[in-house]
Parts: structure tokens; C-alpha cells; sequence
């Protein structure tokens, strides 16, 4: 609601009303045994409170002991790949990349079974009118944001702090929040030493066919593209 009615401010105030007199509400919390709320984006703070201030948070940069529950394991694609006949590696190769410290690699389900069922590994990738918005954004270029992205392009990893992103597709200052909503989305994956970098083949191909379509195919971002291309290992 936050993020829909953006322009709305009643309707984001009623909203938030309405949470508060869920979770901070002595005659209605009592009787919620437990909620489980899911989203695309972190908990978007309200000025100096939070409307649902009770809730632990877990984010795709810090999943905690839900981590094997954010998508599939490495054994579970195994298993998959015996059933239908699939080449594990390929598969790895298309849609792994979302490694977790101390756990190990997770797939995204909605593309590992797009590929099991149609027997061919190929991108499976939504795109989202939220990812798309994000042009926008990087062609502001914040600190060389642009060139940023054809280095990920290219698989290389780029140091990230994510304390600067503020839970929302509105409030950009700098490129790491910017990036980090990327992570969000799904785009990126961070590791534990601060980096990010593109996941997986799947990723790589839409992510670079947003940024030639979102980019009116402009001179700059040609020459980026063009560059990232060039440098980017083979894959095996």
C-alpha cells in the first residue's frame, strides 16, 4: 500500500492506522497467536515509529534459520534433474547464484520448474513494472552508478553498502541504495564480504535486455553494454 498509493497521503495514513490498531492495539494483539507477512521489499519504517514494530524482520540479505526456505536447495534441484532427465550443471550454470554463508546455494523455484517442465534451460526471469522503474534511477547515475552495472554485467563483483538503502522504490541518495533494491528484487546477490554480483545466466540476459530496452538503445549506454560484453568470461 505504501509503495502503490504513493501519492496518496490519506490513504497511506489510513493505512497505517489501521496497522496500529492491529499490532499495538492491547485488546486485538493478545489474540494473534502469530502472523507471517511476505513482500518483495524490507519493512518500510513510518518517521519515528513503526506501525508493526513487533515483527522480526527476515530479508534476503539476512534470511537467518528461514534460509532454506527461500527457495530450492542444491539437493532439491539434484533430485529434480534426475526426475525429468535434466543435466544438473546446466542447470546450475542458468540458475544458481544465490549463495548464503554457511549454507550453500539457492535456486529460484519458478525458474527450475519452468526448466524441468519444458526440459530446456532457458530464461524463465519475470520482469516486474517495479525492476523496470529502476532506469529511471540508474540513468541519474548516481556516483557512476551506469558504469557499475555494465561491471556486474560483465560478472565482476562490486563493494556494496546496504545501511544505505531506506526500504522503498522512492528515496535514492547514492548508488549502493540503489543497488541494493536490486538485491530485493532479485537482480543481485550479496555475500558476507560485502560485495554484489549478477547470479546466474538467467539473471544476466534480462537484466541486460532491460537496460538496452529501458535505455532507448542511448550512445552511453550502448558503449557500456558493448564493453561488458567484451569482458565477460566464457561461460563453461
Amino acid at each position: 500500500m505504501v509503495r502503490e498509493a504513493k501519492g496518496d497521503a490519506e490513504t497511506q495514513s489510513t493505512y497505517l492506522s489501521l496497522l496500529r490498531g492491529w499490532f499495538k492495539n492491547n485488546n486485538f494483539t493478545p489474540k494473534v497467536v502469530a502472523a507471517y507477512m511476505t513482500g518483495i521489499l524490507p519493512i518500510k519504517k513510518d518517521g519515528s515509529r513503526s506501525a508493526i514494530s513487533d515483527f522480526k524482520e527476515y530479508s534476503i540479505l539476512n534470511p537467518g534459520r528461514f534460509v532454506e526456505y527461500t527457495g530450492f536447495t542444491e539437493s532439491d534441484v539434484r533430485s529434480l534433474c534426475g526426475k525429468h532427465g535434466m543435466d544438473f550443471e546446466e542447470v546450475r550454470q542458468w540458475y544458481d547464484g544465490y549463495d548464503f554463508p554457511g549454507y550453500g546455494a539457492i535456486y529460484n523455484p519458478c525458474s527450475v520448474m519452468c526448466a524441468m517442465q519444458e526440459r530446456k534451460c532457458r530464461s524463465c526471469w519475470k520482469r516486474t513494472s517495479a525492476a523496470e522503474s529502476l532506469m529511471t534511477y540508474i540513468n541519474m547515475d548516481f556516483e557512476g552508478l551506469q558504469e557499475t552495472i555494465a561491471r556486474l554485467i560483465s560478472d565482476e563483483e562490486i563493494e556494496v553498502r546496504t545501511d544505505r538503502f531506506e526500504n522503498d522504490f522512492e528515496t535514492f541518495k547514492s548508488r549502493d541504495a540503489v543497488l541494493t533494491l536490486l538485491m530485493h528484487l532479485g537482480y543481485l546477490t550479496w555475500n558476507e564480504e560485502g560485495t554484489a554480483h549478477v547470479p546466474n545466466e538467467e539473471v544476466r540476459g534480462e537484466f541486460q535486455q532491460i537496460l538496452e530496452e529501458g535505455t532507448g538503445a542511448s550512445r552511453k549506454w550502448m558503449e557500456l553494454l558493448g564493453r561488458s560484453k567484451k569482458l565477460q568470461p566464457p561461460r563453461c
